[in-house]
């Protein structure tokens, strides 16, 4: 977690180390982020970041918690069942990824780093259906930002399991 030093830091110099972070772990999966590449870039003393960060993981965390709060500002929630509106947000989603300036970070997540951060089992839903058409829409994110050719046709395929759910 982020220490409250970092949020006690004038806004221009953290938003130069948010600035080193996302370079950082956009460029490097995490198992070969440095700390040295990011405190250089930031101007910032290596104690300065253990300040702020507890480790490495702790640093990325934070710079993908912001990314996935930019990305999902604004964005449609599907409210019941309703095909269209899951659909409506996956496509959403990924449109936001594509003029985001987060859209390396986010892929080398998916490419590198999820399966080292060890999240977990997915929440529960409200219903077996929206839990099921949400874990689909989250693996159609993954599965079109690693192999961005193949939207149109996992677009398709999501409408349609989203469709046969809901009929």
């Amino acid at each position: 977690m982020v220490s409250t030093t970092f949020d006690h830091l004038a806004p221009q110099k953290q938003a130069r180390i948010r600035q080193a972070l996302l370079d950082e772990f956009s460029q490097h999966p995490l198992a070969t982020a440095q700390v040295a590449r990011i405190v250089a870039q930031a101007g910032i003393a290596r104690g300065a970041f253990y300040k702020y960060f507890d480790d490495l993981t702790d640093a990325y965390r934070y710079v993908f918690g912001l990314a996935m709060q930019d990305i999902h500002a604004g964005l449609p929630q599907p409210d019941g069942h309703e095909a269209a509106a899951y659909l409506a947000a996956t496509r959403a989603f990924l449109t936001g990824v594509r003029e985001s300036p987060y859209r390396a970070l986010i892929r080398q997540h998916f490419r590198a780093n999820a399966d080292r951060l060890h999240n977990g089992p997915s929440r529960l839903g409200p219903s077996p259906t929206a839990w099921a058409a949400t874990t689909l829409c989250h693996q159609t994110i993954r599965d079109v930002l690693l192999e961005p050719d193949t939207a149109t046709a996992r677009l398709a395929q999501l409408a349609t399991a989203l469709d046969q759910m809901e009929g």
